[in-house]
């Protein structure tokens, strides 16, 4: 609920409606709607990194790029594909509504997915000049891919959402061939 509404439109009242269960029950397993907030995004960011390693396993089967996999799946731009908690939760962190646990937790977990990425990328990057290099560039296309999602959630599938979609891919794949 918090990332398909965001968190401040979601109360405990709606949480407690959704999930068949009283408020007094809420405050049984959480003290607060924040402890909730923090839990959430700790859950939405370890999801996102089993599904990280499912594109991961799926690009090993197939003999793909492990990173170049993950930029592709990352912009494709389905039903099926649940808001990234980056930028889902990003408002409520932006706008100082999270409580310190939630900013720790979401930091926490664009921190980790970041690291996987940059592992990733410089993994495949063999024929720069330097590690520092490749590092860099990986931290480019990470920026570029999520910046890119944010457009496409807001905007939709203009060309030029695209083209930018296909920029980042290729940047990706260029990465991949240094």
């Amino acid at each position: 609920m918090f990332r398909e509404l965001s968190v401040e439109n979601v109360s405990v009242s709606d949480v407690t409606a959704a999930n068949g269960m009283t408020v007094g029950g809420f405050y049984k397993q959480f003290a607060s709607k924040d402890a909730l907030v923090a839990e959430a995004f700790s859950l939405a960011f370890d999801h996102s990194r089993d599904a990280w390693d499912d594109v991961y396993l799926q690009a090993d089967a197939n003999a793909e790029n492990r990173a170049c996999a993950l930029v592709r799946q990352y912009l494709r731009n389905s039903a099926a594909n649940r808001r990234c908690p980056v930028l889902a939760f990003a408002p409520h962190v932006i706008n100082r509504g999270a409580d310190e646990a939630s900013v720790e937790a979401y930091k926490a977990g664009i921190k980790d997915l970041f690291d996987k990425f940059i592992s990733e990328m410089k993994g495949t990057a063999a024929g720069h000049a330097t590690p520092d290099a490749a590092e860099r560039d990986a931290m480019v296309i990470f920026a570029a891919m999520v910046g890119a999602r944010a457009i496409a959630q807001a905007i939709g599938n203009a060309s030029w959402v695209e083209a930018i979609e296909a920029a980042v891919n290729h940047a990706a794949n260029q990465q991949d061939q240094h």
